[in-house]
C-alpha cells in the first residue's frame, strides 16, 4: 500500500492532450513532442535525437550541405535546376527540409528512421542494415516535422530535467528546500494527514517526514540565501532572535509557503518535479517570440529591423561572398532597403531579399529593456476637469499664511513689533550697588543678549547749523571757507509741518542760524557746483 501511494506516474504537465493525434498516439504509449513551426523544424528534430539539444540546429544544417555537396553526384539527380543554387538556399534558416534532406542525415548520422502519420503507428525505412538506432520523426501534412518518444524516453527526460533545474536552483540561486516547495505546490495533498520531524544528535531538524511515508530533507542555514524582504526577520538565517528551537530550525521556505506565497512560478515547479516533463524548448521559444513582437527587437531571423546586423549579397554572380551590413532604414512593403556596408563603409541601396542573418555563433540578442514610450494627451474627463475647477478656485482666494510669503513677513513684523513693545513695558530692575571683588569672588557674567529687552529704535532730531548769508552792507570782510551743505542719511522726516527746532539752552553759534530738517533727495538740497574743501591740518 505504501508503495503504490508514493509511486506517480509520469505526466505531461499541462493540460490533457486536446489533439487526437496525440490521444491516439498517448493511448500506444507514444509522446509526440511539438517543435517549434519555422523553417528548421527538421534540423531540430535531427538536433534534439542526435545532441539531446535543439540548440545546435544550425550546425545540423550546415553539415547536411556539406555532406549533400560531397556526394552531390548522388543527390543531383534528385533535384531540379542548379544543384549548387539549391545548396546555398539550403544554408539559409529561411529554406525548410524536406525528405530528401532527412535521407541525407540519415546517411550522415548512421540511423535509420521511423516515419509516423496521422493515426498511424509508423513506418519503418531502412536506409542500411548496419545502422543500429533509429529516428522517431512524426510527419504531417503540410510537411511539419516533430518529435516522437516512448514513455521510457519521457520518464528519462523527466529526471533529466527535474535534476537540470534543481542544481539551477539550488546551487545557483541558493535557495533552501526546493524539494519541498516543489512538494508544497504542485501536491499539497501530501501535507495534509501531518507532518513529523528527525533531529540529529545536536537537536537540529535535518528532516520532514510526511504520513504517507515521503520524506524531504531540510537544508541547513549555510549555503543558502533568506527569501524575506528582511533577512534580520528570519530565525533561520539570524540565530540572534530569541525564539523557540523549532522555529529556528525551520527555514524562511515553509514561512513562505505557510502564507500562501510561492518562492518561483509554477512552470519552473513542474520543470524540477520528476514526474513532469515539460515542453521546455517550446515554451522558450515562443516566449521568446512574444517578447520580440512586443517591444520591436530583433530576433536573428529574416523579420529584419532597422538597426540590425546582418549580411547582404551585393554581387548576384559571388553569392558565397557576404558583406557584414547595418540597416539603416527600409520601405513600407519590404522590397528595398538602405544599409551601411561595415567593409566599404558607405550607405547601399539593396533589396531586401538580399538580407541574410547573422550565424547564431556570431549573433548578439537585442537588449529586452523596457522603452519609454512618449506620453500621449490624455482626453479631458469629467473627474479631473472638476479638480481643475476646485484648484483654480481655491488659488483665486486669499492664501494662508504659508502659502503667502508676503503677508507671512507681515506678521512676523507685527509680531516682534509686540514683543517689543510688551518688552518695554515692564518695569526695571532695581539698580544694584557696585562692590569690589575680592579673593573669593568672581566677576559675574552678562545675560546673554537676546535676553536683554532692546527698545524699538526711534529717531532722534537733531539740530544742523549753516553759516549766516553774507551782509549787504558794510566794509568787505574775509570769509572763512565753507563746506556745502551735503545730505544726511540718517535725517528722518518727522511727521507734520516743516518746522525750527531749537533745542533747548543751546544757542546757535556766532554767525549761525537753524534751518528746518532736510531730507535726502529733497527740493531743499541743491547742488553747489563745487567740491568741498579738505579739512585743515
Amino acid at each position: 500500500m505504501m508503495s503504490e501511494t508514493l509511486q506517480r506516474s509520469v505526466s505531461i504537465g499541462s493540460k490533457k492532450a486536446s489533439d487526437p493525434i496525440d490521444q491516439f498516439l498517448e493511448h500506444h504509449c507514444l509522446f509526440r513532442k511539438h517543435i517549434l513551426m519555422d523553417a528548421s523544424c527538421l534540423f531540430r528534430v535531427i538536433a534534439e535525437q542526435v545532441y539531446d539539444t535543439q540548440m545546435l540546429h544550425y550546425e545540423v544544417r550546415m553539415e547536411c550541405v556539406r555532406f549533400m555537396f560531397g556526394r552531390s553526384r548522388g543527390f543531383r539527380r534528385f533535384v531540379g535546376g542548379d544543384f549548387d543554387e539549391y545548396l546555398w538556399r539550403l544554408g539559409k534558416t529561411k529554406t525548410a527540409g524536406t525528405m530528401l534532406e532527412l535521407g541525407a542525415l540519415c546517411h550522415l548520422y548512421r540511423r535509420n528512421v521511423i516515419i509516423y502519420e496521422p493515426f498511424n503507428l509508423g513506418r519503418l525505412v531502412t536506409y542500411s542494415k548496419e545502422y543500429q538506432e533509429n529516428l522517431r520523426i512524426f510527419v504531417n501534412r503540410q510537411g511539419h516535422f516533430d518529435s516522437v518518444l516512448t514513455m521510457q524516453d519521457v520518464d528519462m527526460a523527466a529526471v533529466c530535467q527535474a535534476v537540470a533545474f534543481k542544481m539551477l536552483y539550488k546551487h545557483l540561486f541558493r535557495i533552501p528546500d526546493v524539494n519541498l516547495a516543489v512538494e508544497w505546490m504542485l501536491h499539497p495533498e501530501t501535507f495534509k494527514c501531518g507532518m513529523d520531524f528527525e533531529f540529529d544528535a545536536r537537536g537540529n531538524v535535518i528532516r520532514l517526514l510526511c504520513r504517507n511515508g515521503r520524506s524531504f530533507k531540510l537544508d541547513r542555514p549555510k549555503g543558502t540565501l533568506c527569501l524575506l524582504e528582511n533577512y534580520k526577520l528570519c530565525p533561520f538565517h539570524n540565530p540572534r532572535l530569541a525564539l523557540d528551537r523549532q522555529s529556528r530550525d525551520m527555514s524562511c521556505m515553509l514561512v513562505l509557503l505557510q502564507q500562501n506565497k510561492h518562492p518561483f512560478c509554477y512552470v519552473a515547479a513542474k520543470s524540477m518535479d520528476p514526474y513532469m516533463f515539460r515542453n521546455v524548448e517550446l515554451t522558450s521559444l515562443i516566449e521568446s517570440r512574444r517578447e520580440a513582437k512586443q517591444w520591436d527587437i530583433y530576433n536573428g531571423d529574416y523579420n529584419f529591423k532597422v538597426g540590425a546586423k546582418c549580411q547582404v549579397e551585393l554581387d548576384t554572380n559571388r553569392r558565397d561572398l557576404l558583406s557584414t551590413c547595418y540597416i539603416q532604414s527600409i520601405n513600407r512593403n519590404k522590397s528595398a532597403c538602405q544599409v551601411f556596408i561595415e567593409e566599404q563603409g558607405k550607405l547601399v541601396n539593396v533589396p531586401y531579399d538580399n538580407l541574410h542573418p547573422l550565424p547564431p555563433d556570431e549573433f548578439k540578442s537585442w537588449d529586452l529593456a523596457r522603452k519609454r514610450r512618449p506620453k500621449q494627451p490624455r482626453l479631458p474627463h469629467m473627474s479631473r476637469m472638476k479638480r481643475q475647477f476646485f484648484r483654480w478656485r481655491n488659488t483665486s482666494r486669499p492664501q494662508s499664511r504659508r502659502s503667502s510669503p508676503r503677508q507671512y513677513f507681515k506678521t512676523r513684523e507685527h509680531s516682534s513689533e509686540t514683543r517689543l513693545q510688551n518688552a518695554s513695558n515692564k518695569p526695571s530692575p532695581p539698580n544694584q550697588s557696585v562692590q569690589e571683588f575680592g579673593t573669593d569672588q568672581k566677576p559675574a557674567t552678562a545675560p546673554p543678549i537676546n535676553q536683554l529687552p532692546m527698545p524699538p529704535p526711534m529717531a532722534i532730531p537733531r539740530p544742523v547749523f549753516l553759516p549766516s548769508p553774507p551782509r549787504l552792507f558794510g566794509p568787505p570782510s574775509w570769509m572763512p571757507p565753507i563746506r556745502p551743505l551735503m545730505p544726511n542719511h540718517l535725517m528722518i522726516r518727522p511727521p507734520g509741518p516743516l518746522v525750527f527746532v531749537q533745542p533747548p539752552h543751546v544757542g546757535p553759534p556766532p554767525g549761525m542760524m537753524p534751518i528746518p530738517f532736510l531730507v535726502h533727495n529733497s527740493p531743499s538740497v541743491f547742488d553747489t557746483g563745487y567740491a568741498p574743501h579738505p579739512p585743515a591740518t
